[in-house]
């Protein structure tokens, strides 16, 4: 989860010749070449240009007109390289991830590079989102290098997929750049040129035991014989690491605590959990928010929430955003805000929900991941002088004091000690409007308008200093699903229609948009099958969607299409006592790639056992085979719970399950208080005859088998929820 993005440069020279002096792909051969043998060298013209065209998805059309001669993730490509008798060079980057655009600007604005690029190998750009197996897989890479995850990264192959050689180059200075490009650049071409039967061969076999390594960490039998004892210890450790003193969560790593908030949310009004570990789950959450909500990590002047931090504190963000991280803070923060009242979780909630509307919305209505933008973390940082330079003294004066600005900077130490931002502010809003106003001895409504005023001239001088972010117009369906999942909490939270229309009309225009029969993918326009074919995730993600508004609209069309998306995902990702992330039709690298971390977002893992333990309590389970791959508690979690929120809150629901069964004539308030309870955590479904639940009735079943039959909304509510619920 904590993406490690720096290491010593000494350190740089050393790295690359244990890659590529190490391998086995890169030793020199025994002197005998096989060039007699070689097939005749043929260029396709397809290589002579970039052949990115108009393939959708940000990366890709970020660099489509770049004079460097990218080619896409194809298999095509991959035989062109082989006819050429050239390398790949491969560079993978994530459009929420930053740092790509400039490391690629970099190549494409030096000339030399350019042409040894075009010259020596295939270039092939990959998007780790779009082909997720692959954004998995530089985790391992890096591991094999003792490096944290970086992106991007620079990988050399062989026309076969196997990988020679790669570095991370993710925050360096252009010179720098171009020393980690040529290093490599001079050893791989040269062994290439000298034996490349022999580097084919060796990195062949480097890849049969890097295969082997993986499966073998796959398919260890690590499971929890007592998940349900180990899921509430994993709790206990989560929420301990949290300390209201210092204001620090240890383990957290840099990403917005989302998993983290919606668990322990969760947790603290679930039935059948100790009384004790609610009420501990519940304070965490509490002093969470308190430092959270008030945080830089929220910006006050265009709105969203940052998806990192840089360091360990939240004072400092990555100011960088994508529509993913907007749905999913939003989602938690609503769980937050059920479980503790707290009035500005919901606000703010509600607030990312606008923000990424106005942001990544694309004009068929669909939504967009979104651009990481690069810009100087300088420019978005303040100075109380550059604030009164932009505002009236009566303005400058209370928005200096709200927002936390000091003269000597407000960053921890911790988090700049070289005092590289001394008299810098990041913005966090310390205080609400309405302690604003009351200060300024205003109305609320007439403060309102004084704040928007000041706001629009703060951000016009931002935007200004790190220009206006190039907007994405490709609709993706995983930011659109995380989307559909947000409107559907935010109507359980405030019981507004509007939320459930959205929720309903989102899925419906995904539905149509990314299915290709009973298939998904990613783009809504074609893109080949190892660029744009759903992923596990993706259909973890649309599983977790159409339950959700089955659940607010107690829709039985949206509980079939999951039904129907569970049995395809079963016959797609079922593989060899191991959860396949990428069909076997758009796989290029022969590795048992699987998703069992929360890497970059929740885990592949983490959504199917979820998906498997809401279908099975509507009486629609998951095929055996494919459940069994997702649905175990490794021991492991119990280490890292930080990382594995989403399979530690699949087994609370599985072991400590909660089932309301209703009856065929409840009243309209009744019906409501059901589709508005929390959706992941507690199923609800329709009675049947045997059942012999009482047409007025609700049937409340617990996992201990206990049950509790209540015909009244207030009786609903407190069989289900046994403490701190707020809404």
């Amino acid at each position: 989860m904590n993406l490690r993005i720096s290491f010593g440069s000494a350190a740089i020279a050393t790295v690359l010749c244990g890659l590529v002096l190490g391998t086995g792909g890169c030793r020199k051969g025994n002197g005998e070449t096989q060039e007699s043998a070689r097939p005749p060298v043929v260029v396709a013209s397809e290589l002579r240009s970039n052949g990115l065209g108009a393939l959708p998805g940000a990366v890709y059309r970020s660099q489509s007109a770049s004079p460097i001669h990218w080619q896409p993730w194809t298999r095509e490509s991959m035989e062109r390289a082989k006819s050429a008798n050239r390398l790949v060079f491969g560079v993978i980057a994530m459009p929420q991830q930053p740092g790509f655009q400039g490391v690629l600007k970099t190549l494409a604005n030096d000339p030399a590079l350019v042409y040894a690029i075009n010259q020596y190998y295939v270039p092939v750009l990959i998007d780790g989102d779009a082909s997720r197996e692959v954004g998995l897989l530089s985790a391992d890479l890096c591991s094999e290098i003792k490096r944290g995850l970086q992106l991007p990264l620079f990988v050399w192959m062989t026309p076969d997929g196997d990988p020679v050689a790669w570095i991370p180059v993710s925050q360096f200075a252009p010179e720098k750049v171009f020393d980690l490009f040529y290093q490599s650049h001079s050893m791989v071409t040269r062994m290439w040129s000298e034996d490349s039967a022999y580097v084919t061969k060796n990195s062949a076999l480097d890849n049969e035991n890097r295969r082997n390594r993986l499966a073998q960490r796959k398919n260890a039998k690590v499971m929890s014989e007592q998940p349900a004892v180990d899921a509430v210890r994993c709790l206990r450790q989560l929420a301990s690491l949290y300390d209201p003193y210092s204001r620090s969560f240890d383990e957290a790593g840099g990403l917005f605590p989302s998993g983290a908030i919606e668990l322990l949310a969760s947790a603290a009004v679930h039935p059948g959990l100790p009384a004790d570990t609610r009420k501990r789950c519940q304070e965490t959450t509490q002093d969470m928010l308190k430092d959270l909500l008030p945080s830089a990590m929220f910006d006050p002047l265009e709105g969203g929430v940052f998806a990192s931090r840089s360091g360990s504190s939240w004072a400092r963000p990555s100011f960088s955003r994508d529509c993913g991280s907007q749905a999913r803070a939003a989602f938690a923060l609503i769980q937050a805000y059920r479980v503790t009242g707290d009035a500005m979780a919901l606000q703010k909630a509600l607030g990312l929900i606008a923000f990424a509307e106005k942001t990544y919305m694309t004009s068929e209505g669909l939504f967009a991941v979104g651009m990481a933008s690069e810009s100087d973390p300088a420019a978005w940082l303040w100075s109380v002088e550059d604030i009164r330079k932009e505002l009236r003294p009566e303005e400058a004066a209370w928005w200096i004091k709200a927002t936390g600005m000091k003269g000597l900077g407000n960053l921890p130490s911790e988090v700049d000690p070289q005092r590289e931002y001394f008299r810098c502010n990041s913005l966090g809003m310390s205080q609400s409007l309405e302690e604003i106003a009351a200060e300024q001895s205003q109305s609320l409504e007439e403060f309102t308008h004084r704040f928007e005023t000041v706001r629009k001239t703060l951000l016009k001088a931002r935007n200004t200093r790190i220009g206006q972010p190039v907007r994405d117009e490709c609709p993706h369906a995983g930011a659109t699903l995380r989307m559909v999942s947000a409107y559907a909490a935010a109507f359980g939270a405030t019981g507004d229609g509007k939320f459930r229309e959205q929720a309903v009309a989102l899925l419906h225009q995904a539905r149509t948009a990314f299915s290709m029969g009973p298939k998904l993918r990613l783009f809504s326009k074609d893109a080949p099958a190892s660029i744009g074919e759903g992923r596990a995730f993706l259909y973890g993600l649309a599983l977790q969607a159409a339950l959700d508004v089955s659940v607010i609209t107690s829709d039985e069309t949206w509980l079939v299409w999951s039904e129907d998306l569970a049995t395809t995902a079963a016959e797609l990702f079922t593989g060899s006592q191991f959860l396949k992330e990428c069909p076997d039709d758009a796989k290029i690298i022969d590795l048992p790639v699987t998703d069992l971390v929360m890497l970059f977002d929740d885990s592949t893992a983490g959504l199917i056992s979820l998906a498997g333990c809401r279908l099975a309590e509507r009486k629609r389970p998951l095929v055996e085979s494919f459940s069994e791959l997702a649905t175990p508690l490794p021991t492991y979690v119990v280490d890292r719970p930080i990382l594995h929120t989403d399979l530690l809150q699949a087994t609370l629901a599985r072991h400590f399950r909660v089932t309301i069964v209703a009856g065929s004539g409840i009243s309209s308030a009744m019906k409501l208080v059901t589709e508005r309870l929390p959706m992941r955590m507690i199923q609800r479904r329709d009675a049947k005859s045997a059942d012999e639940v009482p047409a007025d009735s609700v049937l409340v079943i617990f996992a201990d088998g206990e049950t509790r039959l209540v015909s009244t909304p207030e009786a609903l509510q407190q069989a289900v929820l046994p403490s701190g619920g707020k809404s």
